[in-house]
């Protein structure tokens, strides 16, 4: 089924309206679309083909380093390459022309103003850690700097969520699984422009929400959001591995497809800082890929990461996750496979099939 995507009105007024995709942009997108699918299952099914006609019914090799030099010789390896990063740099480009015709819209609807729902505070101090001044994902000038770039993101997260009614399924699904009994105040960390913070508001109308991140225009843009959407929460930013809270305030603290982009040191010193800021019983869950221990998958992982500059993806998936989060005062911490709507084990198992992994992990605060 063509997922419906929305054109721009001429009385844009919200920036939902305002970063709806133009009449001219939709073959464009389209053509993007069509290039992730065939990219998940044709060239995916041939290349997979390929390696197993060049085992020839023999076992796999035993190193990481064995598979991705067989697998590097087969036909179809260049193309998968090449597309996958084509693909990511034409996303971007779209997004940035959108953002270029739309900018003074978009900085004039990020400014406060009256009705604005919970707060916004930004630090003027604030210091960026070396890891993070790098474009992830191949995005030029990544999405701290100013209003373009937070809204360069936005754009490219709904060439998969197409249509701006979409309110990021996978994040409430998230939410949802999360087992917290009522928790009176919850902390997104690294929250970005709200996507995991919009749907823990949902799950938990009651609860003081807060979003914290480390991009000012992501906070604007989140809070544009979230009031767009009748929902009240508190933008701030900071930084995780300093959360500039109270020790023993928080009930739940979510961490969503933030560690990937993180050094093993960063990780420990910011769940460290979780531990401190959650109450006694507190609880901490976060959301990340993981490895599936299929050989030839797994190396397609490993091109993924490497092919969209994902520098510390790769060695994110090899750490014990749980060790380092009772190391950072945690009294459990536990990590399983996370399912998304419409997978399951089942899918999974399926060698012929492309599946994103998930992994989640949740830590508990001694009592």
């Amino acid at each position: 089924m063509t997922p419906q995507i929305d054109t721009l009105q001429k009385s844009a007024e919200t920036i939902d309206d305002i970063l709806a995709w133009p009449p001219e942009t939709l073959p464009r997108v389209a053509a993007l679309l069509a290039a992730k699918r065939y990219w998940v299952t044709d060239l995916f099914r041939t290349l997979r083909l390929e390696y197993e006609a060049a085992l020839d019914g023999a076992d796999e090799p035993d190193s990481r380093e064995a598979v991705e030099a067989l697998m590097q010789d087969l036909p179809s390896a260049r193309y998968v390459q090449w597309l996958h990063r084509y693909n990511q740099d034409q996303t971007w480009r779209l997004c940035e022309g959108v953002v270029a015709d739309r900018l003074s819209a978009i900085e004039a609807a990020l400014e406060p103003c009256d009705g604005d729902l919970g707060s916004l505070s930004t630090a003027d101090d604030i210091r960026y850690p070396a890891y993070y001044l790098f474009d992830y994902h191949r995005q030029r000038g990544g999405i701290w700097r100013d209003a373009a770039g937070a809204a360069v993101y936005l754009l490219g997260a709904r060439i998969v969520h197409i249509g701006r009614n979409s309110d990021f399924e996978l994040h409430d699904q998230f939410a949802d699984s999360i087992d917290v009994a009522d928790p009176a105040r919850i902390l997104d960390i690294g929250c970005g422009f709200g996507k995991t913070t919009f749907s823990l508001k949902r799950r938990w109308p009651s609860a003081s929400v807060e979003g914290i991140d480390l991009s000012a225009p992501c906070l604007a843009l989140g809070r544009r959001m979230a009031t767009e959407r009748g929902l009240e929460i508190d933008w701030r930013q900071g930084d995780m591995e300093l959360l500039p809270h109270e020790g023993a305030s928080i009930d739940l603290a979510t961490i969503t497809m933030v560690l990937h982009e993180m050094p093993a040191d960063a990780i420990a010193t910011s769940f460290a800082e979780a531990a401190r800021v959650l109450k006694p019983g507190g609880t901490l869950v976060t959301l990340e890929n993981r490895w599936l221990g299929d050989p030839f998958r797994d190396t397609l992982l490993r091109w993924y990461s490497q092919l969209i500059d994902e520098p510390y993806s790769m060695p994110y998936r090899d750490l014990d996750i749980p060790k380092l989060a009772r190391e950072a005062g945690f009294e459990t911490g536990e990590t399983r496979a996370w399912y998304m709507k419409g997978t399951s084990p089942e899918t999974e198992a399926d060698k012929r099939k492309w599946f994103t992994p998930w992994a989640m992990t949740v830590a508990r605060k001694a009592a």
